[in-house]
């Protein structure tokens, strides 16, 4: 794995430049390989070196070293100390720090002998041959004076760019500058260091396409033999060519031994291919491959994946596919400069399909729930925006009810272009169609067992589809100065829906006391005044100089009661409450709800703003002021039975941030109730990773939550609370959507190279921990190593019973990485790694 660092401020560190100076002694001693000390880079040349490298090959500016000139029409420069010539044999002899030049190619040597009779040339002691990046040394060689094809004894070489060497008992320069070596290694080790190198009977390393091949090769550690293959395609730059990528292979208990041999094909410059071969030693052969594209108006990739397993663990389960496939298609399109399509369609064989199988490839969204199958066209015009939208999903879970599609979806928002009197008169339109295919009857789960599906428990309008059409009017008059705002507005929400409703929802409406009437049609009005001051002063903090700002600001909202008893809820849901809640026009997401409202909002930002403009603390603390109860409520809850709903008060509202520097920052919001004089939720990160040294990252957090507004698939209503279906029923899982977690991870240089990796979250309401790990990372300049021992809680549905679903799992985790090569063995470290602590991939991005 490779990556060049946009910024080389490793020796800031201090560290890292120690464990340079440590060979920064033997690195002075291959300046013939064009090495130079780290200590005699310059900033840029650093900045391409990596943190632990001692050096790097730089190649010395020369004459002609980019010209481009033929060989054949390119004049020939000699120099030498010493000459002389035989008139009968036509042979020239040059002495002493002899130099010849054509083209951009130079030849250098103790003593040349130049036949010129057959054009050809004698090179004796300390040859060097220089060409495009690339030198070769050896001990004599024998050169085409008229096409610069060159064979040369007992040969080292360097690619300067690519931080790569090698050595050959003969290697041979080629007309067309492809070098060809006979038992040559490659490694990216700086000199003296072997602790890895690919060593073959025959290597191929041509400059002009960037790429290098090699037959009959070993993987050698420390001089020991630890892989073979009869032919490898590597890398000798950053340029894309078709071949194998580097392999990766790993062990686990679900798929046994697993081997990826990914087959890149560079197609043309604006599109490529990529095969990717999986072979798992308990399910047999995954083929993976991908297709990508770009070109001046499109962008996309085309995927796709089939694997018939031979794993039986699910043989019992509903909907499994013994034969296992997935497609992905993803495509942006402008058409023209306002109209845009795009593509963003997957399907699976079975809804355990991202559960088993670790897909290679970039394929959107990989949720645990549900995959996309959406195509939208976009039109912008000056003042309006027109989207046709067609969006289903395809399950990828059987523990979740099938949500809605909306096909189709057209939607129109814009404002009218002219503002008379200073009024803004906007507007949002749509019409959607809702519709899913519910289950039906049992599911069996990994034993056989019969199980209810959650869709089969729904009841009433939960089972409701339908049309929705909704047209929402606004005129606002935006009054703004520099020491405050003012902002009234006036909106009007009318939607009309035309519902279906099947038997069983028929049959079920006096289990929920609702009534069904498919034609609801439902018209509010909303009146809102925002407004706020604002007041600033110069000041110090922690005896820094600043600028603190005080900004009241008050919010009035009004919006009547209107029943909505008869109107399901297709894509909406409740906001959860924080500070921003306090000036939202609807508590509610979507639009099948709008939430009653008579109140009135009061909060307070300060923040402390440096000279340079850098935010150095925020503070917002706000409460509501309610005047009547909300009664519109998610279907089936009472609001009388519901604090939330009949309180004078919203919770307080707080949320601050506070950067110690540019590196350290903390971020925090509590919401506390006065009424029962508890914490409703709150949440504090701490996070730490200086721009002088990424490799150092400190993350401490803390996650409290239990006032959820959700809908219970267990039970098929909406219920507020963190527990999970009904007292009294195998199902009932108590507090299990209260969140009391912590969350601490870090990684952190002990010592130049070794850094000590680790996280560690728990749940405090469950008492259990969720994820856990330790080790440590070797980084060298060639090399890098991970071990980890990784205790985390596995999701794996074998039942509709999500607690059964949750199992502990532990193992132990080694990654080795070749840089020059990749990942060689344990890739998928970097995934729980980069999932479970943040600034992990910014660390990845900035490191050699």
């Amino acid at each position: 794995m490779s990556a060049t660092a946009s910024r080389s401020a490793s020796d800031a560190s201090g560290e890292p430049a120690r464990a340079a100076a440590e060979s920064r002694q033997r690195a002075e001693d291959y300046s013939r390989l064009d090495w130079v000390p780290r200590d005699q880079l310059t900033p840029a040349q650093l900045a391409e070196a990596g943190p632990f490298c001692a050096g790097a090959y730089v190649e010395p500016t020369r004459p002609g070293m980019n010209d481009n000139t033929p060989m054949s029409e390119a004049p020939t420069y000699l120099s030498a100390k010493a000459s002389r010539y035989e008139q009968n044999e036509q042979i020239a002899t040059l002495a002493g720090d002899v130099v010849m030049r054509q083209s951009s190619l130079q030849v250098e040597a103790d003593e040349a002998n130049l036949h010129q009779l057959d054009n050809r040339g004698e090179l004796l002691g300390n040859v060097r041959l220089r060409d495009k990046g690339m030198l070769v040394l050896g001990d004599r060689a024998q050169i085409q004076l008229d096409s610069g094809e060159a064979d040369i004894d007992n040969a080292q070489y360097v690619i300067h760019d690519a931080h790569v060497r090698g050595t050959a008992s003969y290697a041979k320069r080629e007309v067309t500058s492809i070098v060809r070596l006979k038992d040559g290694t490659y490694t990216r080790c700086e000199p003296g260091d072997n602790a890895w190198h690919l060593k073959g009977n025959n290597v191929t390393l041509n400059p002009t396409t960037g790429f290098g091949t090699a037959t009959n090769v070993t993987l050698r550690v420390k001089d020991i033999p630890v892989f073979y293959t009869p032919y490898i395609y590597f890398p000798i730059d950053d340029r894309r060519q078709s071949g194998f990528l580097p392999p990766s292979f790993s062990v686990s208990g679900d798929n046994g031994f697993s081997l990826v041999t990914p087959y890149y094909i560079n197609l043309a410059p604006n599109y490529d291919a990529t095969l990717y071969p999986h072979y798992m030693a308990k399910r047999g052969l995954l083929m993976e491959g991908e297709f990508r594209y770009l070109t001046q108006s499109s962008e996309g990739q085309i995927g796709a994946a089939f694997l018939r397993d031979s794993e039986d663990e699910r043989e019992l389960q509903s909907d499994y596919r013994e034969d296992r496939w997935m497609y992905n298609i993803q495509n942006r399109t402008g058409l023209d400069s306002r109209l845009l399509a795009e593509v963003d369609y997957t399907d699976i064989s079975d809804p355990y399909y991202f559960q088993d199988l670790e897909s290679q490839m970039d394929v959107g969204s990989q949720n645990r729930e549900f995959v996309d199958q959406r195509g939208t066209l976009t039109y912008r015009g000056d003042s309006y925006t027109a989207r046709l939208n067609a969006h289903a999903y395809e399950r990828a879970s059987v523990i979740n009810i099938t949500p809605y599609n909306r096909l189709p979806q057209l939607t129109l928002d814009g404002q009218l272009p002219f503002q008379p009197g200073g009024l803004n008169f906007a507007y949002s339109t749509e019409a959607v169609r809702f519709e899913r295919s519910l289950e039906n009857g049992f599911y069996t789960n990994d034993d056989g067992i019969p199980e209810l599906w959650y869709d089969e428990r729904l009841q009433g309008l939960a089972r409701a589809e339908g049309d929705r059409l909704h047209v929402e009017p606004s005129v606002s008059l935006p009054l703004d100065w520099t020491w405050g705002f003012f902002k009234p507005t006036v909106k009007y929400f009318q939607t009309n829906y035309d519902l279906d409703l099947d038997a069983q929802g028929r049959s079920t409406l006096a289990n929920t006391g609702e009534t069904y009437n498919s034609s609801v049609n439902r018209g509010v009005g909303l009146f809102s005044v925002d407004s706020g001051l604002y007041f600033d002063r110069d000041t110090t903090l922690f005896n820094r100089q600043a600028r603190q700002t005080l900004e009241p600001r008050l919010f009035y909202l009004y919006v009547p009661n209107e029943d909505q008893d008869e109107i399901p809820v297709f894509d909406t849901s409740e906001y959860t409450f924080n500070y921003s809640s306090l000036f939202r026009e609807n508590r509610f997401s979507g639009r099948d709800r709008i939430g009653d409202a008579n109140q009135v909002s009061l909060g307070l930002t300060s923040r402390w703003i440096e000279e340079n403009g850098f935010e150095r603390q925020r503070v917002s603390l706000g409460q509501a002021f309610y005047f009547r109860d909300r009664e519109v409520q998610m279907p089936l809850i009472d609001y009388r039975e519901r604090e939330d709903a009949t309180s004078d008060v919203s919770p307080y509202a707080l949320e601050y941030m506070y950067r110690f520097n540019r590196d350290w920052r903390l971020n925090a919001d509590f919401n506390w109730d006065p009424d029962s004089h508890s914490t409703r939720s709150g949440s504090a990160m701490f996070h730490y990773q200086p721009e002088s040294d990424p490799r150092k990252i400190v993350n401490l957090g803390y996650r409290y939550r239990n006032d959820t507004m959700r809908f219970d698939q267990a039970t098929g209503r909406w219920t507020f609370g963190g527990d999970y279906g009904t007292p009294g029923t195998p199902e009932y899982i108590k507090d299990y959507y209260k969140i009391d977690q912590h969350d601490f991870s870090v990684i952190w240089p002990i010592v130049p190279q070794w850094s000590v990796i680790a996280r560690w979250q728990f749940d405090y309401n469950r008492s259990r921990t969720l994820e856990a790990f330790g080790g440590f990372e070797y980084d060298s300049c060639c090399w890098k190593l991970r071990l980890i021992n990784r205790y985390w809680v596995d999701y794996d549905e074998t039942s509709l019973n999500p607690d059964l679903n949750e199992e502990p799992d532990r193992g132990i985790f080694l990654q080795v990485v070749l840089k020059g090569l990749g990942g060689i063995f344990g890739n998928k470290t970097e995934g729980f790694l980069d999932q479970g602590i943040q600034g992990f991939r910014e660390r990845e991005d900035q490191s050699m």
